[in-house]
């Protein structure tokens, strides 16, 4: 119950920060096409408002961190019931085969 609602608060936090980068930077495109005392105002609030998107960003982090250790599904960590390919089976050559490998 908690993992699927840490992962969903973990998507949501963290597209909305990308949508918010996205955002800034036609905001910033835009300042620098239209210049002058607007433009620079323009490009002062996108400034200000990407300190938020860093803020908000650092919370998806965390949300995805506690998704992590709750779900108990480390990516860095291995499992005693995960499939390892199996042994091969060592097998004599005969000469002709030895030197055709």
């Amino acid at each position: 119950m908690h993992t699927t609602f840490m992962e969903r608060t973990y998507t949501w936090l963290t597209l909305s920060t990308m949508l918010l980068g996205v955002v800034i930077a036609g905001m910033f495109g835009v300042s620098l096409l239209i210049g002058g005392s607007a433009g620079e105002s323009l490009a002062v609030f996108s400034g200000k408002l990407m300190t938020w998107g860093i803020r908000l960003a650092a919370i998806a982090t965390l949300a995805g961190l506690v998704h992590i250790y709750l779900s108990k599904k480390h990516s860095l960590t291995m499992d005693a019931d995960t499939d390892l390919p199996e042994e091969e089976e060592v097998v004599e050559l005969n000469s002709l085969e030895r030197r055709a490998l």
